[in-house]
């Protein structure tokens, strides 16, 4: 069984496109799916359905996918082994992130890490909280940035606190240099339904504090936006509103709120050399940071 058709199933479900799985893997559209249609030959079974929304993986292929994922794994980090004797380094490092991460904090460090490391590819992949333990759980993955997770099957690796701001229109006439949470129930509140799982939903749940909601935008720009033309008041994190062109004012909130951001792998999974090489980078960062 050759590897490389693997890869391209996997290429095709985590992308939901055989279009593009073909394009990122350098075939064309009829190869790709002539591979496809090979891979199920040889294994019996059928692996992907095709709709007019795109292919899905069909439920035997949905059966067997951790195990193509593990040995595609297991492939790569075999040849990462191998090019170490020749004094090389190369591989691939499968991200999960949230998108302020992406944006603010993982452009610097894929820089000073690819200096040190030029033959180490990234594959990034963007999506909330959920979507990241997910990916680390079934092996879409091998390393997120996010929160710290619930669970004590995964390894943690503090990188920075995140503190939530109030936002409100610029022609607001609050005076005051921060924003009681016991207000909430006083102001038009524009809620980021991701916002209802994480550390603002407990704060306000602990504390009894019932915003009045007003309207609701799943997309972080959004919110922003309608802040902006004043429809109402919100509360994101620092580091997703930094650096934005909206015009509106910002309180920090008392008590404060954070939220704590890690890099997080899983415990029963072995990093590959390329991985491994990543999280101890990030590991002398945090300790350059501690006190």
């Amino acid at each position: 069984m050759n590897i490389k058709n693997l890869e391209v199933f996997l290429k095709t479900v985590d992308l939901g496109s055989l279009t593009k799985a073909a394009h990122v893997m350098g075939y064309t559209q009829s190869a790709a799916s002539h591979i496809i249609a090979g891979l199920e030959d040889e294994l019996g079974v059928p692996l992907l359905v095709r709709r007019r929304d795109g292919v899905h993986v069909t439920e035997e292929g949905d059966s067997l996918l951790p195990r193509i994922r593990e040995i595609c794994q297991l492939s790569q980090d075999l040849f990462q082994h191998a090019a170490q004797f020749q004094g090389l380094e190369m591989g691939t490092i499968r991200i999960g992130t949230i998108f302020s991460v992406s944006v603010h904090v993982l452009p610097h460090l894929l820089q000073e890490f690819m200096e040190d490391h030029p033959n180490i590819q990234f594959d990034l992949r963007q999506g909330n909280y959920q979507d990241i333990e997910a990916w680390l759980q079934n092996g879409t993955v091998d390393l997120g940035f996010s929160r710290r997770p619930t669970g004590n099957s995964f390894e943690v690796i503090p990188m920075l606190r995140d503190q939530f701001l109030a936002i409100f229109p610029a022609h607001h006439p609050l005076e005051s240099d921060t924003f009681s949470m016991a207000s909430l129930q006083n102001e038009a509140y524009i809620l980021r339904p991701e916002s209802l799982d994480g550390e603002l939903f407990e704060a306000l749940h602990s504390a009894s504090y019932q915003p009045k909601i007003t309207y609701s935008a799943k997309d972080d720009y959004a919110v922003m936006a309608m802040v902006e033309q004043g429809l109402g008041m919100s509360i994101l994190p620092e580091l997703l509103i930094r650096g934005t062109t909206h015009q509106f004012i910002r309180k920090e909130l008392t008590p404060p709120v954070y939220r704590e951001l890690c890099l997080v792998y899983r415990k029963d999974q072995a990093l590959s050399p390329a991985s491994h090489r990543f999280v101890q980078s990030i590991k002398r960062k945090a300790m350059e940071r501690s006190p």
